[in-house]
This record gives structure tokens, C-alpha cells and sequence, in this order.
């Protein structure tokens, strides 16, 4: 979310301007959200030509109330679709970088990607294959 700082002035009828300080943000939404967006300003000014209503206006209303809005499975939902496994194993590196062992999920996970088990690390016994062709 980017900040913008902006200056409004405002009339007080007096023919004086007061100046006020408030806050902006931008907010960048695909074109499948905007078009909802506008949607949702047209049903709102149906019927009524005397409603002086924007996108901004509906948006503001819904982050005023998402968190009355958004249930548990909203934001598991969100959590799913933006996991980033990258950002996860980045951040376990630099977590376990000050320590001497991974922890045994991640040791299992790595030999399980290359399709190396456990049993493969241990040495082959003198009845195997290759202690055969070694003599």
C-alpha cells in the first residue's frame, strides 16, 4: 500500500480557506475487482439520481467493515493462495543458519526430493552386490 500525504482545503463560506491534513492511500486492484467495484456503484445508485457516490466511497466502506466481513476461512483462504514456498525455505535458512543441525522434517524433505531415503545412507553390508564385486 502506498502513503500520499495531501493538503485539502476547505471553504468555510466566509470566503476564508482552512486547511486540513489528511492521509491517502493507494490501493492496486485487478480488473476483475474493479469491475465488481463498479457493480456495486451502480446498484447502489439505482433508482436514486441524488446519491453523490464513488468507487472510492464503496471501497472505503468495505475496509472500514472487513473485519466484520471476513470469517476464519476467509484469511486461511488468503494464506493458502499467496504461500510462497520460497519465502518459507529463505526464512527456515536464515532461522537454522545460526544452529548446527536442520531439523529432521527438513533433512527428510530434502532426501525425499533427490529420492535418497535413510536406508541409503547407512553402509551396504558385506552381503551386498557390491562387497561381491570388491573382492
Amino acid at each position: 500500500m502506498e502513503q500520499k500525504n495531501t493538503i485539502l482545503k476547505t471553504g468555510t463560506g466566509t470566503g476564508k480557506t482552512a486547511k486540513a491534513e489528511t492521509i491517502q492511500y493507494r490501493v492496486i486492484i485487478t480488473a476483475e475487482a474493479n469491475q465488481n467495484l463498479e457493480k456495486a456503484l451502480e446498484k447502489t445508485k439505482e433508482n436514486n439520481l441524488m446519491i453523490d457516490l464513488s468507487k472510492s466511497d464503496i471501497a472505503n466502506y468495505l475496509f472500514l467493515n472487513l473485519n466484520r466481513m471476513m470469517t476464519e476461512h476467509d484469511y486461511k483462504t488468503l494464506r493458502n493462495i499467496h504461500f510462497d514456498e520460497r519465502r518459507v525455505l529463505q526464512g527456515l535458512l536464515k532461522q537454522f543458519n545460526n544452529t548446527t543441525e536442520l531439523p529432521l522434517e527438513v533433512k527428510k524433505m530434502m532426501r525425499e526430493y533427490y529420492g535418497i531415503n535413510e536406508r541409503d545412507k547407512k553402509r551396504p553390508s558385506k552381503n551386498s552386490s557390491e562387497a561381491v564385486l570388491e573382492s
